[in-house]
């Protein structure tokens, strides 16, 4: 009975270890994403920008569980979520724009 409850302690210690991922597997996951989004943003729809969003905030969140970054690696992650914060303000301001220009291209001139 001992051997077997070793054996699954074992079995389950191993899957947990093989579930978390890597600091630098989680730094290029962040980073790919960021990329995707950056490349893709251009035709987002409202739903897209907050799916992507909640994507963000869960590997803004996953930081948490790596106590051992370096500074080094810690400013990569803020420089990822800087460019990402870039994504969204340009978002903001390219709904601002949109915003004047349906309001002053329905007014015509009258010469």
């Amino acid at each position: 009975m001992k051997k077997f409850l070793y054996v699954a302690l074992m079995a389950v210690m191993v899957m947990m270890t093989a579930c978390q991922q890597s600091k630098e597997d989680y730094i290029k996951e962040f980073k790919a994403f960021v990329n995707e989004v950056s490349e893709e943003c251009a035709d987002y729809t409202e739903d897209d920008w907050k799916e992507a969003a909640a994507d963000f905030e869960a590997l803004v969140k996953q930081a948490e569980q790596y106590e051992d970054l370096t500074a080094e690696e810690t400013l990569e992650l803020a420089g990822i979520q800087a460019q990402y914060a870039g994504l969204q303000a340009k978002k903001g301001i390219n709904k601002v724009i949109d915003g004047v220009k349906d309001l002053f291209g329905g007014k015509k001139d009258k010469e």
